[in-house]
């Protein structure tokens, strides 16, 4: 299963390594899309793949951490 989602970072989060250690916890795999990274906010765009089960847990994660996830929008990197 492929999910692609935004993810929307607050100051004290955008310089956390929260991507990193999401894939490291859960079975998934995931490609960065688009990404817009300041010193005091951001926002990625990736795409997650691996079981459903795992992806609907990552994303429970990223959310107990602060981030905000909602579905992504087109991708970059189709024509």
């Amino acid at each position: 299963m492929n999910e692609r989602l935004r993810l929307t970072f607050s100051p004290s989060e955008v310089t956390k390594p929260i991507v990193s250690h999401m894939a490291r916890q859960f079975e998934v795999d995931f490609s960065i899309r688009r990404a817009d990274i300041q010193p005091n906010a951001g926002w990625l765009d990736l795409e997650l793949s691996g079981e459903a089960t795992e992806i609907e847990r990552a994303i429970a994660w990223l959310e107990e951490q602060g981030v905000r996830v909602s579905p992504a929008g087109g991708d970059v990197m189709e024509g």
